[in-house]
């Protein structure tokens, strides 16, 4: 199994245009997303996605991996559990024993 480092951070928050005013106007970050319910931030060399969440408030890392349950499995093994999982291609979150959240993506 191969895991590596993805160059996509999450931010989820409650307050979706509070954190987009943040993320535009503080820190000057281009938004290229013309999507009403996604924000995605040029903060190269790491692409910024903006969510309203109800649920997590904070970063999410992302991890890629080659097989999504494999992953997760060897993970909660090894210490993590699982916080929300929608399967491939949605929301597969983990929280390593340290409190860091990641979002596994299977390549």
């Amino acid at each position: 199994m191969q895991i590596k480092m993805s160059p996509n951070i999450a931010v989820r928050h409650q307050d979706y245009s509070e954190a987009i005013e943040f993320y535009s106007n503080v820190l000057g970050f281009k938004n290229r997303s013309s999507d009403p319910e996604l924000a995605d931030f040029d903060a190269d060399p790491i692409n910024l996605f903006v969510l309203e969440d109800e649920e997590f408030n904070g970063a999410i890392l992302e991890l890629f991996v080659s097989d999504l349950d494999e992953a997760r499995d060897f993970l909660v093994e090894n210490g993590c559990k699982v916080l929300r999982w929608r399967g491939k291609g949605q929301d597969c979150y983990i929280q390593d024993p340290f409190g860091v959240i990641y979002n596994l993506w299977e390549e």
